[in-house]
């Protein structure tokens, strides 16, 4: 256990400490309270989410589509091919445990 409270060599009489503790409580408890309030923030709304999302997604593959075509892009075949094994890996644990 690591003494913190105490600087090194300084020996305190356990009575004193005792005397000391209720006066430290008693400055603690004197400090102003805090106050902590909920308000209803902006409402989220799940399709408006999910719409943004999707346009989102789409300008992407649209932009990797035009990078393709460009000759700016050149995709990976091992890396489609890995993520595609990762993904029926993962929907295939997925079933196992909702069965």
């Amino acid at each position: 256990m690591k003494v913190t409270d105490q600087k090194a060599g300084q020996i305190v009489p356990l009575a004193a400490q005792r005397a000391a503790a209720p006066a430290q409580k008693a400055e603690a408890s004197e400090g102003p309270k805090e106050k902590v309030s909920v308000s209803k923030g902006p409402a989220v709304d799940l399709s408006a989410a999910q719409n943004i999302a999707a346009s989102s997604r789409a300008q992407r593959v649209q932009d990797v589509i035009a990078a393709v075509k460009s000759g700016q892009y050149y995709p990976s075949p091992q890396q489609i091919a890995n993520q595609l094994v990762s993904q029926a890996e993962l929907e295939a644990k997925l079933r196992a445990l909702l069965q």
